[in-house]
Order: C-alpha cells, then sequence, then structure tokens
C-alpha cells in the first residue's frame, strides 16, 4: 500500500464550507465570494477532495496529504525548464535557478473513491531548495465536462475559471498564470514529443541529473517529492494525451444532439473545426539530433547529417491520421523529408547559424541542444480534428481538402484560415453516419454561393468536389521529391537551407507574437535570435 507523504490528516466537511474558496476569473478582478451557482457546479475531484477539506490545505504538503490520505494514491513529478540541462551555467533571468514542477496524481482517494488518476494536475515553482511560490492546479469535472483551475494565492484557495468560459477572456485578463498558456482550457506540453525539450527525459535527452538523490544534487532531490517520483515527459505525454483525446470527446458530444426521430445536430461546428483550418495552440518541436553547437558543454559536435522534422514541413499528424498514403510505412519516424545524409552537415548548419547571426541569449553558443527547434501543430488540434473524424462529423476527404490549400504552410496559413467561414454554425442529417456528408455538402453550398471566391476558396471547392485525399498524396509526394531534389543537388543544396531556416526564424516570430503562443515563452532564451 502506497504511503502518505505527510502527516497531517485532513477531514472532509460539507459542502458549505467550500465557499471558502474565492471566486477571482481573470487578474483584473479582485478576488470575491463565490457565487453559489458557479459552486453548486463544481465537481472535480480537487474540490470534492481538498477544497472541502476542514480545514483546508494551505500549502503543498497539506494539499497532497489531502489528496493521498488513505493509502490509495499516489503522485508523479515532472520538471520543465528552458535551461534543464545546464543550470549550473544559467542566471535566474534564463532558467536553471526555478524550474517548473508539474505534479500528476495517480489512484484513488481512500475515502471518497475518487479516481485520481489523469484528473489532478499540480503546477508549482521549484527552487533548489523545494517549491516556491503559488500553487496552481487544474482538474478535471466529469460532470461538466470542463477542467477547473485553481490557485492558492496569499494564503486562499481561488477558483480561477473553467475551460468553458476561457475563451470569453483575453489574454491579459488572464494574466500569466496557468490560464494564460492553456487557452483552450486543457492541459498542454508545449514540447509534446520527443526529445521533449526543456522537460526532463530519457538519458541523452534533457536529463536533469541533479534532480536525482545524490551528494551533488539540489537539496530537493533528496526529499520524498522527487525520489522514486520523478520521472520523464515520455510517460507525462500518455497521461497528457489520453486527457486531451477525453476532452476533445467531451466537447464534441456535448454538441451532439439526438431528436426523437433519431436525426442528429451538431452544433457551434466553427469552434470545434477550427483546429483544422488554424492552429488553435501551438506545441515546439525539433530534430531529433543534437548539433553540439549549444555552446553548454554538454555534447560533441554531431556526427552525420541532422534531420529537420516533418512537422516543419507540413501537418504530418493531421495527415497520418487519416492514413495519408504518402507517409504509410514510415511508422512515427521523423527523416521522411530529409532522410539518411539530404540532412544539413553540422559544418552546413553552422554556416546557415552563422550567415543569419543566430545567438543564444543566455548560452555561448548558436543553437538548442536539438538542432532546428521551432513551431509545430499542436496535439489539441490534432485529437479536434482526429476526433471529430472518428465520430463520423468530419471525413476524411474534408480533412484531406484543408490540408492540400497551402500545403507547404502547416501553421501560420491564411489562406486555409480564410476557409473557416464557409462551415455553418451546426448541420443535420438523418442519422450520425450521415452527418459528414451533410457537413461537406453545406460547405460547398456556401463556397458556391459566394460570388467573390478567393483563389485558395476556389481552390477549396474544386479539392471537396474531388478526390481530395489523391491530390493531398499526390501534392506532398510532390513536396517530398522537390525537397530531396534541392537538397541532392550540390547547386541549390546551400540556398534551400538557407531558405528552411528563414522559413524557421519567421515562425518562431510567429509563436512569440501570437496571443495563442506567446505567454509559453517563460524566459528570454527560449530560441536562439538574431
Amino acid at each position: 500500500m502506497k504511503h502518505v507523504l505527510f502527516s497531517l490528516a485532513l477531514a472532509l466537511s460539507s459542502p458549505a464550507e467550500a465557499q471558502n474558496l474565492l471566486h477571482q476569473p481573470t487578474n483584473s478582478s479582485p478576488p470575491a465570494a463565490m457565487p453559489q451557482q458557479i459552486l453548486d457546479r463544481i465537481d472535480d475531484p480537487f474540490f470534492n477532495v481538498a477544497i472541502k477539506a476542514s480545514p483546508q490545505p494551505r500549502s503543498l504538503g497539506e494539499t497532497l496529504n489531502a489528496l493521498l490520505a488513505g493509502g490509495q494514491s499516489d503522485f508523479e513529478s515532472f520538471v520543465v525548464d528552458e535551461q534543464i540541462g545546464r543550470p549550473q551555467t544559467s542566471t535566474p533571468e534564463c532558467g536553471g535557478a526555478l524550474h517548473r514542477m508539474v505534479i500528476s496524481l495517480t489512484g484513488t482517494h481512500a475515502a471518497t473513491g475518487t479516481v485520481l488518476s489523469g484528473n489532478v494536475f499540480i503546477a508549482v515553482f521549484l527552487a533548489p531548495t523545494g517549491p516556491v511560490g503559488d500553487l496552481e492546479v487544474l482538474a478535471w469535472d466529469q460532470t461538466n465536462g470542463v477542467y477547473n483551475y485553481y490557485k492558492l494565492e496569499g494564503g486562499s484557495w481561488r477558483f480561477r475559471n473553467s475551460s468553458a468560459d476561457l475563451l470569453s477572456s483575453s489574454a491579459s485578463d488572464l494574466g500569466n498564470g496557468c490560464l494564460a498558456c492553456h487557452v483552450n482550457g486543457g492541459p498542454i506540453m508545449k514540447e509534446f514529443a520527443f526529445p521533449w525539450n526543456h522537460w526532463h527525459g530519457l538519458p541523452n535527452t534533457f536529463e536533469a541529473t541533479y534532480l536525482r538523490p545524490g551528494p551533488l544534487s539540489w537539496p530537493v532531490a533528496n526529499t520524498d517529492l522527487l525520489k522514486q517520483r520523478f520521472t520523464g515527459a515520455q510517460i507525462l505525454e500518455v497521461t497528457v494525451q489520453s486527457s486531451l483525446q477525453r476532452f476533445a470527446n467531451r466537447l464534441i458530444t456535448d454538441n451532439l444532439e439526438t431528436a426523437a426521430d433519431g436525426s442528429v445536430t451538431i452544433s457551434d461546428l466553427p469552434r470545434l473545426i477550427d483546429s483544422l483550418f488554424m492552429p488553435t495552440e501551438l506545441n515546439l518541436g525539433s530534430s531529433n539530433k543534437k548539433s553540439g553547437l549549444d555552446g553548454g558543454g554538454l555534447t560533441q559536435i554531431a556526427g552525420g547529417a541532422l534531420n529537420i522534422p516533418d512537422s516543419f514541413f507540413v501537418n504530418i499528424a493531421q495527415m497520418r491520421d487519416i492514413e495519408l498514403p504518402a507517409f504509410q510505412g514510415q511508422g512515427l519516424v521523423t527523416e521522411v523529408f530529409t532522410p539518411g545524409n539530404l540532412g544539413p552537415t553540422v559544418a552546413e548548419y553552422q554556416d546557415v547559424l552563422e550567415e543569419f547571426d543566430i545567438k543564444t541569449e543566455c548560452m555561448p553558443g548558436r543553437d538548442t541542444l536539438f538542432a532546428w527547434f521551432g513551431t509545430e501543430a499542436s496535439e489539441f488540434d490534432r485529437r479536434m480534428v482526429e476526433r471529430l473524424n472518428r465520430h463520423g462529423i468530419v471525413d476524411d476527404d474534408l480533412v484531406a481538402a484543408a490540408l492540400a490549400v497551402d500545403v507547404e504552410t502547416p501553421l501560420f496559413s491564411g489562406p486555409r484560415a480564410s476557409l473557416l467561414a464557409h462551415v455553418p454554425s451546426s448541420v443535420s442529417a438523418p442519422n450520425q453516419a450521415l452527418l459528414a456528408t451533410a457537413l461537406r455538402d453545406a460547405v460547398i453550398a456556401s463556397l458556391e454561393a459566394d460570388p467573390d471566391k478567393s483563389e485558395a476558396e476556389t481552390e477549396f471547392l474544386a479539392l471537396l468536389q474531388s478526390d481530395a485525399m489523391a491530390e493531398l498524396d499526390r501534392r506532398v509526394r510532390d513536396y517530398i521529391a522537390r525537397t530531396k531534389g534541392k537538397l541532392a543537388d550540390s547547386a541549390e543544396r546551400a540556398q534551400h537551407l538557407r531558405d528552411l531556416y528563414a522559413r524557421l526564424i519567421e515562425n518562431r516570430k510567429d509563436f512569440l507574437r501570437s496571443d495563442i503562443s506567446g505567454n509559453l515563452a517563460e524566459f528570454p532564451g527560449l530560441f536562439p535570435s538574431q
């Protein structure tokens, strides 16, 4: 049986005592008494176990003790920082001295039977000696189909908002806490896939050995907060992925209505399907190889060619989800566009970095530890489109048609984003199996009725009226062949590498200035810059 971390025992109390919870939906609103209509509605595990406790927990230790009471639950600790691999060379302004720790609860709360696994996440800053600052909690409310956000600040718990309400607030109102980064309301990992840039992960990635017990480790590494519970981002990725899939399912099913005659209506379509046409969140990704040009002394200069991630070229995750033939048999490799020796050598990569006068703000080198670090499509957007497809609301051809428009601009495509205007607010069909056809017909009708169609709208209409999957496959195969051809041609190779890196720089700038992602840059050293 798992043991309780802290000895303080907390009893559950009546719902009325949860009135100690304050309400602060935005940073600009003063904390106030919880509105009863909101208080009566909340039904997430954190609220039921910790907020109803008497007395309420007032620290991380007390909070964990309340959640772990009874020995049927535990937690896993994850740590992220933009200089996580080299704190000894970092300054407070650039990370290293203060990390972010995410705690994911596991198991079941013994006294209430409340399932905690995948339902409660705690975030706190981590100093060498232990946690510092405010606690923030994200908790899944199965009854209402939302994530609820809490913050322990100034000695009191505050209900900040729920995921259902986040889109009604501006980024400036939400401030710099969790709400400002979780723009769609669900859990996030800004570096979602291998090599999980900035997360403690697998050996030879960003492994924070000083957070494991040892004589030269940070003091906090030798506490129960980390030892035996400290693990890598590859574990958190699985939890976040399943959580996002559940969240996407609920967003969709809450807008599905079946009438007495069996007919089905899907509502709020533009909000549900916008992930197909534009990024609503952003992730960061990189090559899976180290250049050795970061200047941190952690790696040797790499041998062989560096790969450029496929997600830089196309929205490969959504293309794989609809089983685009161009990527069949490729598994999860990330070297389709730059296979083998076609990627830049370290010498070529260094030449490009020097030509663009790229510098790292917090390190003496010119690159991140893993090469070609930049933006990629988010796991939230992928899950929304994949779930809409699984529910039969969008079919493969509609997804393929959208991806085929401006196919070589997977993220910040104005032409593709403009197509969302042709998605109706709702569609109905005699049964759910016919919804995708009804939606596609409605989009076609809207496009046909537009007398002033743009080039992208004309192209989208033609794709919807043909074999969009086959055309997307043809365009992607052509793009792969052209990329490989330019990289294999000694006369074109150097200039093409420069062109590709220039695009990477622009993507980084778009990330930093976008409302959906700018707050994710917690320190100035996120990207090497000119």
